[in-house]
């Protein structure tokens, strides 16, 4: 289980933004860094994961992808 802190530094380097299955709503919601945060309110459809790319997932040395679908990195 892994927790990944929810600081502002790992704001900076989330790629979560970029990823396909953020939205619109996500976009007005500014959700990210769901692998620490979970779940946000927003619903998302696989459309592709980029969390493998993402340096917030190297340096916790994360496994999964789709934490805005699946929950955070502490489900793993």
């Amino acid at each position: 289980m892994t927790k990944v802190e929810n600081s502002k530094q790992n704001m900076q380097a989330c790629v979560c933004p970029g990823c396909p299955s953020y939205n619109d709503c996500a976009k007005k919601s500014k959700e990210a860094l769901f692998c620490s945060i979970g779940k946000g309110k927003c619903h998302y459809n696989m459309n592709g994961c980029i969390c493998m790319g993402c340096p917030v997932h190297g340096q916790y040395s994360l496994k999964a992808g789709y934490y805005c679908i699946k929950g955070s990195a502490q489900n793993e």
